[in-house]
């Protein structure tokens, strides 16, 4: 009798992709803004907090449920192009609709709770998706829009 062994790629987790970014978007970092899929860990992110470095870039290919973000939907050039997301990723918001609905002067939201269905709208697709991953939990800017970045997972 025989025993199949799984490569070892086959046996590793698919990371996480519910609160990605898709392929193309411009993160904003020290060397300028790059898109995405060219980062690596080491590169120094422009967060809220100051810079970062990234450790950790995982990447896969998602079919689902995709939020697209219309150019200047959340502010003046926020987004400067047009923002594919997973409908998990958290947006910072800013402006006087969080002050009237949460009472906060800003609010970390899920980007589905920003659906309007004309300039933010909700489809299925199928997107190479980006997740960052910094030592503690930070907010970086893709495409001129705060968004929630990964606390690096630790890998078995």
């Amino acid at each position: 009798m025989t025993e199949r062994v799984s490569p070892p790629e086959a046996r590793k987790p698919k990371p996480d992709l519910s609160a990605g970014i898709a392929a193309g978007a411009r993160v904003y970092t020290l060397d300028g803004a790059i898109p995405i899929e060219f980062l690596e860990p080491g590169d120094r992110i422009v967060t809220r907090s100051g810079t970062c470095k990234l450790k950790a870039l995982r990447a896969g290919d998602y079919v689902g449920a995709l939020i697209r973000i219309s150019p200047g939907a959340l502010g003046h050039d926020r987004p400067g192009a047009p923002l594919l997301i997973a409908q998990g990723a958290q947006l910072m918001m800013r402006d006087w609709r969080v002050q009237v609905i949460y009472g906060k002067r800003e609010a970390l939201l899920p980007a589905q709770s920003v659906v309007d269905g004309h300039y933010v709208t909700l489809g299925q697709g199928r997107a190479r998706l980006f997740v960052l991953e910094f030592e503690t939990a930070e907010v970086i800017y893709v495409d001129g829009v705060e968004m929630a970045a990964a606390v690096a997972s630790v890998d078995a």
